[in-house]
């Protein structure tokens, strides 16, 4: 059994004083970093991941949505001329509250107001019944942080089982949405090798590579003080139990582990994948990803082009092509 957090079913609903726009939290020159730019649509997650790096930066426990979103939305002011990457599943999951005080009607507006910006929905949820209901714009994309089954149940409690986050996916997909996926964190145990052989045999069977945008790899990375949380929980959790090294001013997986686990991943798709789908490594070191890929980015900003100009080139075949 587990001791989840005490999050509050019921979000409550105040106004902040500006939009919550503004690069990942976790963003760093030190590691490859796509700088993302992430809108903080609802504050707090009321999933309750073991290893989640948002309970460091709340600490009330309380789920908050603005009451001014969808006004200040609105008057947000963009350069038509640049291309913006913008995710919502940075400070909370971006799917799990539905429409809860229209939050997706306001973004869904946002997006198709401004077709240069590619809208991230990032999720561990089953809840797209409100997509379902309404004709998305092509710049959003859906995606899925996924796991296996045996750490969603241990470590990714309240989540939605992975059965239930790929029917989702096959879901929007069918409907003409881009979608993606998020291996992230990547996790070492027992069965891992069969577990996740499994799991990206089952993704290529379900989906084709031309209605899915990006694959990220990552894995577990702490900083001190979401040690320090983990360890104040009282639940039962392996997390915290992985051989740990410094990297890049965090904790992580030794570099023999981490290449282990991404070579398996890249290596698990088929070439047709490798072509047409964006695979990258997320907060990783910046020399992790020409053992992995076979090439690398002079720096973050080529970096953010190419993926930028791969997501585009996706959602402009599905507009063609349906």
């Amino acid at each position: 059994s587990f001791t989840t957090a005490s999050v509050t079913p019921d979000p409550v609903t105040v106004s902040r004083g500006k939009l919550g726009l503004g690069y990942c939290p976790v963003a760093s020159d030190r590691t490859r970093c796509c700088n993302l730019l992430t809108l903080d649509a609802v504050e707090n997650c009321g999933f309750d991941c073991s290893y989640c790096s948002i309970q460091s930066f709340y600490h009330d426990n309380q789920v908050i949505f603005d009451s001014d979103f969808a006004d200040k939305l609105s008057r947000l002011e963009l350069d038509p001329q640049q291309t913006y990457h913008i995710g919502t599943g940075q400070s909370s999951d971006s799917l799990m509250w539905g429409n809860n005080q229209q939050i997706l009607d306001a973004l869904i507006d946002f997006a198709r107001l401004h077709p240069n910006v590619i809208l991230e929905f990032k999720t561990k949820s089953g809840n797209i019944t409100h997509l379902n209901k309404v004709e998305l714009p092509p710049n959003i994309i859906c995606t899925w942080s996924l796991n296996t089954q045996t750490i969603i149940q241990n470590e990714e409690h309240a989540t939605a089982s992975l059965e239930r986050r790929l029917q989702a996916a096959r879901e929007l997909a069918d409907n003409g949405a881009v979608v993606g996926f998020h291996f992230h964190p990547i996790i070492h145990y027992a069965d891992w090798r069969q577990d996740y052989s499994d799991l990206y045999r089952r993704l290529q069977q379900m989906f084709t590579h031309s209605e899915v945008a990006m694959i990220s790899l990552g894995t577990l990375t702490f900083i001190k003080p979401v040690m320090k949380k983990i360890r104040q929980r009282n639940f039962n959790s392996m997390i915290l139990k992985m051989p740990m090294v410094e990297a890049a001013g965090k904790f992580s997986y030794p570099e023999e582990t981490k290449l282990e686990l991404f070579t398996h991943a890249y290596d698990s798709f088929s070439p047709e994948w490798h072509d047409a789908v964006f695979f990258y490594l997320c907060m990783e070191d910046h020399d992790m990803c020409q053992p992995v890929f076979g090439y690398d980015y002079i720096n973050n900003d080529e970096f953010e082009k190419a993926m930028k100009q791969s997501y585009l080139q996706t959602i402009r075949q599905r507009e063609r092509h349906g």
